[in-house]
């Protein structure tokens, strides 16, 4: 049996030899002519894998273009679906990094360009920091009655956000509208995060998000505009002083009786700590009206600014 199997191998053995040859060219010439290597790009989607939690991930590119090289007959079915590139954070911590991006692609298909091949990305940790609200009172009452006191429901809360989100927040604020009423009312009122420059702080969330104020009216007030006056602490650091200090609004509308408002021409504040001050501040300082007298707003913003005193020629600084 074995012989016989031998024969017939072994048998026109030479013929054999040249007809698979002429069959692996004729293979390679279909494959390679009529089913030729080609290149095709594809756009898509980055994704992100092992992302930490607890931090605000952002990333300078969210979609990449893969050109990819596989036989002509590959692409007849393939899509944009069946290409993938993602990055894998598993590894990365606080701050900023350059992620090799990587893919995946479907079986006879090879990776020619990956554009950008790197993707970077920045990595901000999630805190929390607690505020003090402030209450802004705008419009006025009904002839007759002025507002005598605003109380809210909450006095601090909490800010969320971004480490260097929450950097940028200088107050949480919220105003309320006393849309000409004539009763004492209540209304529920936003609270929003701003920056020095009075806008919004996006992606830092409030807790709560709103307060409840109660706003208590008088009536047979006086009204009057005075000047606000801030009054500073004497605990500033040695070595700087005290430059232009001014607050804001500059004049602000007080009621009271007559008799101790025909007397008034300014308003204090509270005193100011200067304490930790190095360079020019805007600080929120509370009213402090004479008994009998009410403000709608009672506080204001104080621009500080604080200057290093010159050195003399010994070298010490000037009195």
């Amino acid at each position: 049996m074995i012989s016989r199997m031998r024969n017939i191998v072994q048998h026109n053995l030479p013929a054999k030899i040249l007809a698979l040859v002429i069959a692996v060219i004729l293979w390679g010439y279909v494959m390679n002519d009529q089913n030729p290597s080609i290149e095709n790009t594809y756009t898509v989607q980055l994704d992100v894998v092992n992302a930490p939690e607890g931090y605000k991930i952002t990333k300078d590119a969210s979609n990449v273009k893969l050109r990819v090289r596989g036989p002509r007959s590959l692409f007849v079915s393939a899509s944009e679906s069946d290409f993938k590139a993602y990055v894998d954070l598993s590894k990365v911590e606080e701050g900023k990094h350059a992620v090799k991006v990587q893919t995946v692609l479907p079986q006879g298909f090879e990776l020619v360009e990956a554009k950008p091949d790197t993707v970077t990305f920045t990595l901000d940790r999630i805190v929390q920091k607690k505020i003090k609200a402030e209450f802004i009172v705008t419009g006025s009452t009904a002839p007759g009655t002025t507002v005598a006191h605003v109380e809210p429901s909450v006095e601090t809360v909490t800010i969320e956000g971004a480490e260097s989100d929450i950097k940028e927040v200088t107050r949480v604020i919220g105003y309320v509208g006393l849309a000409g009423n004539s009763d004492d009312f209540k209304l529920k009122v936003p609270l929003t995060a701003i920056n020095a420059d009075g806008r919004e702080v996006a992606g830092v969330t409030v807790k709560p998000a709103s307060a409840e104020v109660s706003v208590q009216l008088a009536r047979g007030l006086m009204k009057k505009v005075v000047t606000v006056k801030p009054i500073l602490g004497d605990d500033l650091a040695s070595g700087y002083e005290v430059g232009t200090v001014k607050s804001d609004p500059v004049k602000i509308e007080v009621a009271g009786p007559e008799d101790i408002l025909s007397k008034l021409s300014s308003i204090e504040t509270q005193k100011i700590s200067l304490d930790g001050l190095t360079k020019t501040t805007d600080l929120n300082a509370q009213l402090a009206p004479p008994d009998g007298v009410t403000v709608t707003n009672s506080s204001v913003t104080v621009h500080i600014e604080i200057k290093a005193k010159k050195k003399t020629a010994s070298g010490t600084a000037s009195p």
